[in-house]
Formats: C-alpha cells, sequence, structure tokens
C-alpha cells in the first residue's frame, strides 16, 4: 500500500506541500499540474471531482473553504477511508494556522513555513494506512479515532489528574502514556475526535522529553481563536497535555505538574509497562485470541493489542496481526457495524428503530490462517483475530466474554 497527498491552492493551483508515504515513487509535476487541472476544469463548468479509481489506486479531491484543493492518490485503500484521511489532513492545517489564514492566503511562501509544523504530525496521519514501511512504529494508528489505552493505574491517575486542571484553572486535560490516552477530563472527550487525535499526535511529535507552549487553533471547537497547548513530561513515554488560556505561564504550570504528581511517579511507571499489550495483564482472554480492536462509536477512541503473550513462531507475526485487524476493520467492520454521521443525524431526526435497520451487529472473515469475527454492543464494537482452528460458530460466544471483560473493569476507566 502507498499514499501520496499534494496540496494547493484552489485558486491559481500554486503547490502548498507533498506528502507522501509506503512505496509509491514522487510524483512528477506534470502528472501533479494534470491532476489538479482537471479539478479546477471541472469547477469552471460548476462539476465538483470527488474521485476516480484504477485497477490499482483510488484518487480523491477533496476542496475545503473555497481555499485549498488536498489531492490524495492511494493503492490499497477504499475511497471513505481516503476521504476521512483527507479531512484529518485539512484539520491538521487549520489546527497551526487557523481557519481565517487559509481564507485570505495572503502570502502563500509564508504559509508554506508555518505549515512545516505540521509535517509530522501528517506523517502520523498516513501511518493510519498500512504502507509496508517495515519501519512504522506506529502500526496500530486507525484514521479517524483516538488510540487509549487500559491499565489497572488509570483511576489513580484520573484522579491526580482532576486535582491538577482544578490548580491550573482548566477544564481540558489528559495523560499520554506511550503516545496513549490513558486518562482524560470530561470535558477532554467532549472535544471533536479528531481534535483530541491532532493535539495528541502534536503531543508527540517531536521533542517529546521537552516542554510544549504552542498556539493551536481548535478545527471545530475554535477554528478562529488560539488557545494554548502544554505539552509537560511526567517521566519518560508519559506526557500531560492541556489547554489553557494566556495565564499561567510555562514555569507555574511545570510547577504545579512536579507538585501534583510527585508522589505519582510509581504508578506512572507501572502504567508504562502495560504497553504494547495496552490491557490488564489481570484480564485473562481465551487461548484462540491473536489480538484484538475495541472501539467507542460516541467518543471515536480505541485500544488496540496483538496480545504479546500468546506471540509464537507458528502464528502470525505480532506486527502482521495489526495489520489483519486494521485491514478487517476498514473493509468490513467500519461501514456495517459504525453508523456514519449522517445516519445518526437522521435517526435522531424521526426515530431510533431508522438506526438499527441500517447497522448491523456483528460481521465475520474467514481465510485458511485466521478468523475475524466482530460485535457491537450498545456504542462498543469489539474486533477479535482468531487462530483458523476456531470453530465459526463459537467466534460470537467468545467475542461476546472478551468485550464484557474489557468494559467491565471501572479500574480502567473505559
Amino acid at each position: 500500500m502507498s499514499v501520496y497527498l499534494v496540496c494547493s491552492t484552489s485558486g491559481g493551483g500554486l503547490p502548498i506541500f507533498s506528502r507522501k508515504k509506503g512505496n509509491s515513487e514522487t510524483l512528477p509535476f506534470p502528472i501533479i499540474g494534470s491532476l489538479n487541472g482537471v479539478h479546477m476544469f471541472g469547477k469552471s463548468f460548476g462539476i465538483e471531482l470527488l474521485e476516480t479509481l484504477t485497477d490499482d489506486y483510488v484518487v480523491a479531491w477533496k476542496e475545503f473553504e473555497e481555499s485549498i484543493v488536498i489531492i490524495g492518490i492511494a493503492s490499497g485503500c477504499s475511497v471513505d477511508v481516503l476521504n476521512d484521511l483527507l479531512k484529518e489532513v485539512f484539520s491538521t492545517i487549520v489546527l497551526i494556522v487557523g481557519i481565517k489564514e487559509l481564507e485570505t492566503q495572503r502570502n502563500i511562501e509564508r504559509l508554506k513555513r508555518e505549515l512545516r509544523v505540521c509535517s509530522p504530525v501528517i506523517d502520523r496521519l498516513l501511518d493510519a494506512l498500512d504502507c509496508g514501511d517495515s519501519n512504522n512504529k506506529f502500526p496500530s494508528d486507525i484514521v479517524g479515532f483516538v488510540e487509549t489505552i487500559l491499565c489497572s493505574e488509570n483511576h489513580l491517575i484520573q484522579i491526580v489528574l482532576e486535582s491538577f486542571t482544578e490548580c491550573l484553572d482548566s477544564m481540558y486535560s489528559c495523560i499520554l502514556v506511550c503516545g496513549k490516552i490513558a486518562v482524560a477530563t470530561e470535558s477532554w472527550w467532549s472535544l471533536h475526535p479528531t481534535e483530541i487525535r491532532l493535539l495528541s499526535l502534536l503531543a508527540t511529535s517531536e521533542n517529546t522529553n521537552e516542554s510544549k507552549d504552542i498556539p493551536v487553533f481548535l478545527p471545530y471547537k475554535s477554528p478562529t481563536v488560539a488557545f494554548r497547548f502544554v505539552v509537560c513530561t511526567l517521566i519518560p513515554e508519559v506526557q500531560i497535555c492541556c489547554l489553557c488560556g494566556a495565564t499561567p505561564v510555562l514555569s507555574e504550570i511545570e510547577h504545579s505538574v512536579m507538585q501534583c504528581f510527585k508522589n505519582s511517579t510509581d504508578i506512572l511507571s507501572a502504567a508504562v509497562q502495560c504497553v504494547p499489550r495496552n490491557f490488564p495483564t489481570t484480564c485473562i482472554l481465551d487461548g484462540s485470541i491473536l489480538g484484538h480492536l475495541l472501539v467507542n462509536t460516541t467518543t471515536k477512541k480505541y485500544m488496540m493489542s496483538k496480545c504479546p503473550q500468546m506471540a509464537s513462531k507458528k502464528t502470525t507475526s505480532s506486527s502482521h496481526r495489526l495489520d489483519i485487524l486494521r485491514t478487517f476493520f476498514y473493509r468490513a467492520v467500519i461501514n456495517e457495524l459504525i453508523p456514519s454521521e449522517n445516519a445518526e443525524a437522521n435517526a435522531a431526526e424521526n426515530n431510533h428503530e431508522e438506526k438499527s435497520e441500517h447497522v448491523g451487529i456483528e460481521t465475520y472473515w474467514c481465510s485458511e490462517y485466521h478468523k475475524c469475527h466482530a460485535l457491537r454492543v450498545d456504542d462498543n464494537v469489539l474486533c477479535v483475530l482468531y487462530n483458523s482452528s476456531v470453530p465459526t460458530h463459537a467466534l460470537k460466544l467468545i467475542t461476546q466474554r472478551t468485550i464484557k471483560q474489557l468494559i467491565s473493569d471501572k479500574q480502567v476507566c473505559w
């Protein structure tokens, strides 16, 4: 799989940036110009060019605010997933420069310089597609969803986080463990899922051992007025993130962090040890499970695990398990078991029965080497990768028992 992104101005077609991931070659300028030109040609006749398909690739055009056009070219990817990726890329741009800067475009060269901060975050977004990169350090990213970690220490960390948030006189804060959200305040979860995801990526993109104080525009909540996004490192691999106003200054925030978390080093270190399992060691799952993906459809958060304690030479490699789960989620689960935002809006306007008619409850795949099964229970969906020897009729029972184990423990703060 490979993906190539090109961003240009909507009016003149001036290039702003391009990024690629996977084994694709850099596109020559004539091809990029043609892709942008055909969109501009259609627009001049009132025609909106959305996407086109070839045997190996899907190409999607997305214009935002009549100011920029983002073109995505990807292989091994569905149109819906690619379009969601383009929306996330645009939200990343808004996060850094705000919507007014894009609408006016007074200085393209300055805009290019400012958007260099976006590059590491956009590269992380591209990691959400399986681009065949063996050096990918983030193989569990999912387009449109934010990754979390379930550990036994979460309820204790949550108490300290709430205390720190009161000291800061803010409502928005969270704790990241290895880039995954361990706990967060209620207001943090009230942000749009894309905003939560981008803030997590921005916090872990560069210089994770240093404090950060960055102005950000929230693409959905506040695209025109900037917040202060402050990130402080508690211990290696653990960061605290918060959104606040002009005060207090960074040094005062760092002092509050030290005072609130000075006695929490042990529980934070224990939380780090939960990675890469990502769920408590006290939770014993069925021996036939090779990996699982737990998703909350309301908050758009997920927890993915390759169950390293089950790894052996005779089973599917642990890195490949995450790719299988992610492909299963993209190709079968996201369209069948998770209602789209439009479907949810229509159901709210009419009745809840309409929603249940169009959204499934379970689905599965079977192959020679493994089986995948997904089950939806209320707002939660669990995707499980099984050994091929498990009888198909037993998949639902094991999945039901597993999802109950994962979400019933209140200490993990799911």
